[in-house]
């Protein structure tokens, strides 16, 4: 996705992906900048960044990301100009959501409980901004992910113990996040110079594809992160092969009739059970084979587990008789199991 598709694409859904791609930029000015966290700024900053997007001009050689934060910049400070000091709107806020939070401890409902939550999502999108050079995870997922967090931190915190909320809640928002990478962290582990390499060529691809237009080249790529080429391609094959896939993943292109991976593998304990099941048929057909009298000691040894005097009683013969017929038989269904199938 390039800057030139915002401008020029009529799906919503497109741009709304492209948007989504620099919101960290918000959250970086509203951090280095020290903007109070407070969800009217933040809708603030993501006006400025529509704007950076429709006004800038790729041709002009400036860094998108450096323009997007002037704009960005602008647009928050021109609407502080106008409203009340900082403090105050920060001393404001806190009060507000340090009564609710008292409203929420006697009778909670889930309509102060979304008040709550957005009053202090801005303690969210802090934390998310922290982890999101951190994982490959999208800004607005970590947000998510934090506010599930956040929610935890309401359900749990007393007014009464005279805690600032937000000390109560940066671990709970913090801990969720931890949690959510650590699940989605890969069953096979990448040493961290790897995992680093990868993190900073994923910023990198994006930076160039962002400013021409292309996909860089793998030379491109190396230089920038000083490399060699194989290094580089076996850093991505690495990373890229640590992700597991399901076993339900289609590998055919006949759509009629489609073959799944898991289906392509074999099972060693169903082939085991299989080869199990034609010995046992074989078998059978091999003692049909045998002479009646044979076959009869044979069961009675092998398969009742008979003593060879307890079949000798039951069928009126000798000990010494059934011991024959039992050499006999063994050799006769030797030679017919080994005899190949026609």
């Amino acid at each position: 996705m390039t800057l030139e598709q915002y401008r020029t694409t009529t799906s919503e859904t497109l741009r709304q992906q492209i948007r989504q791609q620099y919101l960290p930029l918000i959250a970086e000015v509203m951090t280095c900048e020290a903007f109070p966290d407070d969800p009217v700024l933040w809708q603030i900053g993501v006006e400025g960044l529509e704007s950076a997007l429709e006004e800038f001009d790729p041709s002009s050689g400036v860094d998108f990301s450096d323009y997007a934060r002037q704009r960005i910049s602008l647009e928050l400070k021109a609407y502080q100009s106008q409203q009340e000091p900082p403090k105050v709107k920060s001393d404001k806020i806190r009060e507000k959501s340090h009564n609710l939070l008292r409203c929420y401890h006697l009778k909670p409902t889930l309509a102060l409980r979304n008040q709550i939550v957005q009053l202090n999502v801005g303690l969210v999108r802090k934390e998310a901004y922290h982890w999101i050079n951190q994982c490959q995870e999208s800004f607005e997922d970590l947000v998510q992910v934090g506010i599930i967090g956040l929610i935890r931190a309401i359900e749990r915190f007393d007014p009464q113990r005279g805690v600032a909320f937000s000390s109560f809640a940066i671990p709970y928002i913090r801990g969720e996040i931890q949690h959510y990478l650590r699940d989605k962290s890969p069953a096979v582990r990448m040493p961290r110079s790897w995992l680093a390499l990868y993190q900073q060529s994923t910023a990198l691809i994006r930076k160039i594809r962002t400013e021409t237009g292309k996909e860089p080249t793998e030379q491109q790529i190396c230089q920038e992160l000083g490399i060699t080429v194989p290094e580089w391609q076996e850093i991505k094959l690495a990373c890229q092969n640590c992700k597991t896939v399901s076993l339900d993943t289609n590998v055919s292109d006949d759509e009629d009739n489609p073959t799944t991976l898991g289906e392509m593998l074999p099972d060693q304990r169903y082939r085991s059970f299989q080869l199990a099941q034609e010995d046992s048929l074989r078998l059978q057909q091999a003692l049909e084979q045998l002479e009646e009298r044979t076959r009869q000691i044979v069961e009675f040894v092998f398969l009742r587990e008979f003593t060879y005097k307890e079949v000798a009683d039951a069928l009126g013969v000798s000990v010494v008789t059934v011991s024959r017929r039992v050499k006999k038989g063994l050799e006769l269904l030797r030679k017919i199991m080994t005899t190949p199938i026609e």
